[in-house]
């Protein structure tokens, strides 16, 4: 059995997660992530499951390391000037925390602003984290981005919402 984490200490790796990618340190951010991860954008709320349906986003721990080296390369033209992000958070509901399966979800509604430049947009919804205690330290299983408008034209996002 798992020692379970506290409420905040949950809370706390779920703030520190985004303000990593804020901080636009990635390869720390990417380290929260267990190596079998999935961080996932549907394009519906309804949606249950990440195979077998189209989405916005769905990459593992390999494509995240992927896009990492392509936004940290001199040859990342797509991404000048720099693309910049600013999560807001609200305070992380535990859904569950089953110590016997090792598995504490949590889900929190989010803003977040992505700026390039001049230009600058933002979205909005709900985040669900999967974690799990791998030698005594939470990790990221599954990262889910419910959008409140996925089904919209979206513009490109270079960060990770």
């Amino acid at each position: 059995m798992t020692t379970r984490p506290t409420n905040d200490a949950i809370a706390q790796f779920i703030y520190n997660e985004a303000a990593l990618v804020d901080a636009g340190r990635y390869d720390e951010w990417l380290d929260l992530f267990a190596d079998e991860a999935i961080y996932w954008l549907p394009l519906s709320a309804k949606q249950s499951d990440y195979r077998g349906e189209q989405s916005i986003a769905c990459e593992d721990k390999m494509l995240l390391n992927v896009r990492i080296k392509r936004l940290k390369g001199p040859r990342a033209y797509s991404n000048q000037p720099p693309a910049r992000c600013l999560h807001v958070l609200q305070a992380p509901a535990i859904e569950e925390a089953d110590t016997k399966l090792n598995r504490f979800i949590t889900r929190a509604p989010f803003f977040y602003v992505e700026s390039r430049g001049d230009a600058q947009f933002f979205l909005a919804g709900r985040v669900l984290h999967r974690l799990r205690v791998e030698n005594g330290v939470l990790r990221i299983v599954e990262k889910r981005v419910d959008l409140i408008n996925a089904d919209a034209a979206l513009p490109p996002i270079f960060l990770f919402p």
